[in-house]
Parts: C-alpha cells; sequence; structure tokens
C-alpha cells in the first residue's frame, strides 16, 4: 500500500491533491505542533483587480503556543461572508464559477470549531467532488501512544523520519509518498533500511488562463477549480511523475 500523510491544509494547491491521487491511503494528520505561518490557516486566490495573488485566511483562537494541531480553534463565523464576497467577486466571471461556487461555499460553510476538522471535511468534499478515490483518514487517536515514545527520542533530528516510519508499519503500507518539499528532509536510504520504499511528487509544468493575466502558479484548488471546472481539474492533478 501506498501512503501519503500531511497536515490537513486549508484549500491547497493542486500538488496537495496529485499527492492524494498518488496514495492508496492519505492520513491527514494531526498530533504535531500547529505553526502560525503554514497553509493550515492560509492559502491565496487571484485578486482580478489587481492582478496579483492575494491571501485568504482562517482566524484561529490564540490561547497560548506550543498547541498541537487538534486542540487548535476556529476563532467565530464572522470571517465566512467576507471571504465568500471576495470569493465571489474574483471569480464571478470565470468560465466555471456557476458550476465551482456552490461547492466552495458549502465548504465554507462547515460548521465547526477545530481547525483539524474544518479543513479535513473541505478536503474530504473536494476530493469526492473530483472523485478522488484514495481513502483519507483524518482521525488519528491510534497514534497517540506513538506521539507519547517520541517525546523520549533523544535524537530529534530523526523524531520526523521515526514518525513516518512508524505509521507506515502501523498502516501496513510499503511505500511512502510525500510533496516535492520533503526532498530535503527525508532520506530514500533510511526509508530502505527500513523496508519502505520512498518517493516525491514532482509537479510537471502546467498553466491556464487567469483572466488574461500574467500566469500566477501554484494558487488555492480554488483557482483551478474556477478557471479550469471538474473535468479540467481532474486532467491536471494527473499530470505530474513520482520522483
Amino acid at each position: 500500500m501506498k501512503i501519503g500523510i500531511m497536515q490537513a491544509y486549508f484549500f491547497p494547491y493542486i500538488g496537495y491533491f496529485q499527492l492524494i491521487d498518488a496514495s492508496d491511503e492519505f492520513i491527514l494528520y494531526e498530533h504535531v505542533a500547529f505553526r502560525k505561518k503554514s497553509w493550515i490557516t492560509k492559502n491565496r486566490i487571484l485578486d482580478k483587480g489587481r492582478k496579483l495573488p492575494v491571501e485568504i485566511r482562517i482566524p484561529v483562537i490564540k490561547k497560548c503556543s506550543h498547541k498541537n494541531i487538534s486542540q487548535i480553534e476556529i476563532n467565530g463565523s464572522s470571517w465566512k461572508r467576507p471571504l465568500l464576497k471576495m470569493i465571489y467577486f474574483n471569480y464571478k466571471k470565470a468560465g466555471y464559477f456557476n458550476e465551482v461556487y456552490p461547492l466552495i461555499e458549502n465548504c465554507i460553510q462547515i460548521d465547526t470549531s477545530s481547525l483539524h476538522d474544518y479543513n479535513s471535511t473541505i478536503i474530504n468534499e473536494i476530493c469526492k467532488y473530483l472523485d478522488l478515490k484514495t481513502k483519507i483518514k483524518y482521525k488519528n487517536e491510534e497514534f497517540l501512544n506513538l506521539e507519547v515514545g517520541l517525546l523520549n527520542e533523544e535524537n530529534k533530528n530523526e523524531v520526523k523520519s521515526l514518525r513516518i516510519v512508524e505509521i507506515c508499519k502501523q498502516q501496513k503500507a510499503h511505500t511512502y509518498i510525500n510533496a516535492v518539499g520533503g526532498i530535503e528532509l527525508y532520506d530514500k536510504a533510511y526509508f530502505k533500511k527500513n523496508n519502505l520504499s520512498l518517493f516525491f511528487i514532482h509537479t510537471k509544468e502546467y498553466s491556464y488562463n487567469q483572466f488574461d493575466v500574467e500566469f500566477a502558479p501554484h494558487l488555492s484548488i480554488i483557482d483551478v477549480l474556477m478557471h479550469n471546472g471538474k473535468d479540467g481539474t481532474k486532467k491536471m492533478i494527473k499530470n505530474y511523475s513520482l520522483i
């Protein structure tokens, strides 16, 4: 079995969905430290007027630092209406707006205070829409004992790799697939020593028409869907290789 393990990002970019597509099972993992500047609480869409990418964000309650993602709560719901307006006005003239906007609206209106559950549900809904058949797991209580053991690990540099290896063993996976940014974090020899293959998703070059402005790559899946629709996005998701 091929497995992918990532934190649940907020409307992630197309490479994230390519990673899901390449996996037999995909774990949205919440028992790691929350990082304020990660893609868990933000992404980018296109500001049609300024012709530049602009950030969209989820506000979270900042009670204290050193929390795991599983402990982070969303700060109310008043931000949802302005976000929907922002998406509406920037994409109302996109080719697939009428097809895609109801999906995005339903996702944003998901009612939960848990940041992890919120992002995980959005990812699940988009995967269903795009007919991705990968099994997605986002409740991970079975790995809590593993995390307790990792707290006592002396070599902190190996904790990330050890976590992945142990999860793969528990899930009876033979291959771990990671985003291409993980090339500098994970060593193929280390995984081979643990009887695991390690591959990285390489998104092949792509572009599409974004209101006839200079193409801005790697924006949120919102942008991809608005300009390419369901069928076009499904084709783009297949445009990758494993390295």
